[in-house]
């Protein structure tokens, strides 16, 4: 469960890199692409508390829940702005992926070792 939570997490932090380049260069982009991003975020983070529940988890394993789980506030934050349809604060943006890397590399290690 801990390899699809991971796979899950990778693609919508991919999606979020392009989100977060076309953000910094002003360049439009469809919202859906946003809402797709945070559905699958969103899905990988279940998916991830379901494994860590279910089964005792290394450290590594459980703070990187933590850090998605602050990642997805950031998420809804950047969102209620998506929903003014105003751009987010570059800072919240940068918070809100900030924390989901750190988490996706904390997982690579707790999943890796």
């Amino acid at each position: 469960m801990l390899w699809i939570a991971l796979a899950v997490l990778a693609v919508a932090a991919i999606g979020g890199v392009t989100l977060a380049v076309a953000l910094v260069r002003q360049r439009p982009f469809p919202a859906s692409v946003g809402y797709i991003h945070g559905a699958v975020g969103l899905a990988g983070v279940v998916l991830l508390a379901i494994a860590v529940f279910a089964h005792s988890q290394g450290m590594p394993v459980n703070s990187a829940l933590l850090l998605f789980s602050l990642a997805v506030v950031g998420g809804a934050f950047n969102l209620l702005f998506r929903l003014q349809r105003e751009p987010p604060p570059v800072f919240m943006v940068i918070l809100h992926g900030g924390a989901a890397l750190v988490g996706l590399a904390l997982l690579l290690i707790g999943v890796g070792g």
